[in-house]
């Protein structure tokens, strides 16, 4: 698909139930921006495997979190790794949403 066809999916107000949930059988994305854009990003709940994201970025974080606390990492420490997780799905949920589209 064409960052075009992407967009008109995305504009398209029968692909957003009740306004703010993402439901788009043709979009292959797991992973959308929201209706307003710089907001954020939401999740396709056309897709079957968008549950399953959900629940391994919810249990990566618990686990990174917990496995900290247990090493004994200060609360500085824990404070960075909160951070850095961040970060990292800003950057993963960014990547998720652009990926595939060709221009």
């Amino acid at each position: 698909m064409t960052k075009l066809s992407y967009d008109q999916l995305h504009a398209d107000p029968a692909n957003w139930k009740w306004g703010i949930f993402y439901f788009c059988r043709e979009d292959p994305r797991v992973i959308v921006p929201k209706r307003i854009r710089g907001l954020g990003w939401t999740i396709n709940f056309a897709r079957p495997s968008a549950l399953v994201w959900v629940a391994v970025m919810i249990s990566f974080i618990y686990g990174t979190l917990a496995l900290a606390r247990l090493a004994g990492a200060s609360h500085d420490t824990q404070l960075m790794i909160k951070v850095l997780l961040a970060f990292g799905i800003i950057g993963f949920c960014y990547r998720m949403a652009n990926s595939g589209a060709k221009s």
